[in-house]
């Protein structure tokens, strides 16, 4: 009975060694972690927040389009000089940003300018100057 004791305990040994020692190399596997939703586009500029000349009244986003209204004491000269402050901090991350432009005592806008990355700042006259 010592001898079967004996030789199973040395077959476990020859087991355990095999494994260690003669275990074939296997090369490291490269792992690349990929996110399926794309980085959020940033949020619209604050409303009420104040620049030289002009003023954010509304803003919002949905589905990688973004308007912002903005109140302003020159609309008609200073259109496209407001719609790249807005429209360069974002970068391409919109497929179209729509800068509409008032005086601060009118009820609708003077001019609208539109940015996309095909046409790039294309300015729309809402109301005539006078």
């Amino acid at each position: 009975m010592a001898r079967i004791l004996l030789f199973g305990a040395a077959w476990l040994v020859v087991l355990t060694v095999s494994i260690v020692l003669v275990r074939p190399h296997r090369p490291a596997i490269a792992v690349t972690v990929s996110s399926s939703h794309p980085e959020a586009p940033p949020p619209p500029p604050k409303p009420g927040t104040r620049y030289s000349g002009w003023t954010v009244k509304r803003a919002y986003s949905a589905h990688r389009t973004m308007v912002v209204e903005v109140e302003a004491d020159h609309p008609t000269s200073q259109a496209l000089a407001i719609a790249r402050e807005v429209v360069e901090p974002l970068g391409n991350r919109y497929d179209e940003v729509l800068v509409y432009m008032r005086d601060p005592d009118a009820p609708d806008a003077a001019r609208r300018v539109q940015w996309t990355p095909r046409g790039g700042y294309v300015e729309l006259i809402l109301v005539p100057e006078r």
